[in-house]
């Protein structure tokens, strides 16, 4: 894929660009013409003649006019050398979800569609709302939006995000302003993309960027907890497994101030810091769970020791001074203590999941927690996504963890109940 940051191109110049490189054989292999494209993917002509002219503006087609017999000139766009080079640089490199991206910009039907359609469906009968037309006047399919397709701004949003997104689905370490870079979009359009596609259930939930002295450098970047399973995308649906696992234990708070010597510390970094230190350790104990589920002992020590070096390098040390006279009172210890919480966390869900005997002899290749919003009837709720799927009827367990505990099976993450999912975190109702 072609996600060049040095171009100065908009959204839908992106998609466009994407679109032409995925169909490299039907449309860059010759001239092409916009009414030819836009009958193709599904576009309108307004749509692809402004984003060929801004492709053409920065070198990466050529427009060229040729006269008919008859009539105006008909305005024509070939690939340039500059494209050329740079599709043949973006072969060199491929992301994990490539097969995904490729059917955000050859697919035009993929829809607006999520796990609260339904329910929003519903209202809009109700209200007796005229639906969209399905068709143009001329009898061809109406372009995205007017027939509730993924508009092209979002699915290049999307695409961006599945090139930093493991098997899992989670993405992490990837700023805003590379984010805008690469969509061409500006702050206020990329929030709206984001909550667009929170709102249709592509984005499980996000853990927004935070400045904080707790962390080494400069701003932690967005986490995003992507659905790879979602109906709309198709091919990769079931390549993953889900464990939800409930159980009486400590919150987030709790878990993160165990051995700190001062809770207070912990509290004045405020609601944001702690809910992205959370989701870091999360993301700690994520590795060493995958490491220890897949009884790799020999490799246990060495991820460990990975771990603890990714610590150092981003979580610092806490102040925890009582008055000005403490102001250069910081508690060393901080990174070792984190360490020991992720290595106990990852230590105490591998007996859980062995107590309930989950998916018996399986061994994930990458396990992620996703954790669940704090509750007050004592519940932790902590998801586990793992990669690949088990070869299990039931690729979905829910484990009640309780003294009357339990484990429900289902054949997929869509057979939950939607309130449950909205409130384990695997969902997010906007």
């Amino acid at each position: 894929m072609v996600f060049s940051e040095d171009l100065r191109i908009g959204a839908y110049a992106r998609f466009l660009l994407q679109a032409l490189v995925c169909h490299e054989s039907t449309f860059l292999s010759t001239s092409f013409k916009v009414k030819t494209v836009a009958k193709q993917l599904c576009l309108t002509e307004r749509l692809v003649r402004e984003a060929a002219q801004e492709l053409a503006d920065v070198g990466l087609l050529v427009s060229r006019r040729r006269a008919d017999q008859v009539g105006r000139p008909v305005q024509e766009y070939e690939s340039s050398q500059l494209l050329c080079d740079l599709v043949t640089q973006a072969g060199q490199g491929e992301a994990v979800h490539r097969d995904l991206i490729v059917r955000l910009f050859s697919e035009p039907e993929i829809y607006a569609l999520g796990p609260f359609s339904a329910v929003m469906g519903d209202a809009c009968e109700e209200d007796d709302k005229p639906a969209r037309k399905l068709i143009r006047k001329d009898g061809r399919p109406a372009a995205p939006g007017a027939k509730g397709r993924l508009a092209a701004s979002t699915r290049v949003m999307l695409a961006a995000l599945l090139s930093f997104a493991d098997h899992c689905g989670v993405v992490t370490g990837i700023s805003e302003t590379r984010l805008r870079a690469m969509t061409g979009l500006n702050a206020l359009s990329l929030k709206h993309q984001v909550k667009r596609l929170v709102s249709l259930g592509f984005i499980r939930t996000h853990v927004p960027g935070v400045s904080s002295g707790i962390f080494v450098g400069a701003k932690v970047p967005t986490i995003y907890y992507l659905n790879l399973d979602h109906p709309q995308l198709g091919a990769t649906r079931g390549a993953r497994g889900l464990v939800v696992h409930v159980t009486l234990g400590p919150g987030k708070f709790n878990r993160l101030a165990t051995g700190i010597p001062s809770s207070e510390a912990l509290t004045a970094l405020g609601a944001p810091a702690l809910d992205m230190l959370y989701h870091k350790l999360a993301g700690h104990t994520s590795r060493l769970l995958s490491a220890v589920w897949a009884r790799a002992d020999d490799a246990c020590s060495e991820v460990k020791a990975a771990v603890a070096d990714d610590i150092d390098g981003e979580v610092g040390a806490l102040w925890v001074g009582n008055s000005a006279k403490d102001k250069g009172y910081y508690w060393a210890e901080m990174q070792e203590n984190f360490h020991a919480t992720a290595c106990e966390w990852a230590d105490g869900l591998h007996r859980r999941l062995l107590r309930w005997k989950v998916w018996e002899g399986y061994k994930p290749q990458l396990v992620r927690l996703i954790p669940a919003p704090d509750r007050k009837d004592g519940l932790t709720i902590t998801s586990l996504v793992v990669y690949p799927a088990p070869r299990s009827a039931a690729t979905c367990l829910v484990v009640w963890d309780k003294y009357d505990g339990r484990v429900d099976y289902y054949g997929h993450e869509t057979d939950l109940d939607l309130a449950l999912r909205c409130e384990v975190g695997l969902l997010t109702e906007a």
